[in-house]
């Protein structure tokens, strides 16, 4: 049987690593895995269903019961294991490489298109 309160205090943690690491910000558990949730493997993803699955059991008095500690802190790892691994520096300097590299490539086809109309119009 699982406390609940060590229970919430468990996802408020692994909420906290959500919205730190992947900016995953949501008010409960479910939307901050649905906006995180494609940074993350499908392991950490299934993990993250299953612990969603175990906070409605555990809300309730009765199915509280049914819920296993081992269970719950498999899950809490399968899902932190990815989270750890995660940079910040890393994430903000690819984010910026991104968008470095989508911005050349649309001056490259600018270029191209401009050449291109310019031999049309027999300019060049």
């Amino acid at each position: 049987m699982v406390d609940p309160e060590i229970f919430r205090q468990d996802i408020d943690a692994v909420q906290t690593k959500l919205r730190i690491r992947l900016g995953a910000r949501g008010k409960t558990l479910a939307l901050s895995l649905r906006r995180g949730g494609r940074s993350l493997p499908k392991s950490a993803r299934q993990a993250g269903s299953r612990l969603i699955v175990m906070q409605a059991m555990v809300a309730h008095p009765r199915l509280r019961r049914l819920v296993a500690r081992s269970e719950v802190d498999t899950a809490l790892a399968e899902l932190s294991a990815p989270l750890n691994v995660i940079k910040l520096k890393d994430r903000r300097k690819d984010k910026w490489l991104k968008f470095a590299a989508s911005v050349v490539f649309g001056m490259l086809v600018l270029a191209a298109a401009i050449i291109a109309l310019m031999r049309g119009r027999g300019l060049i």
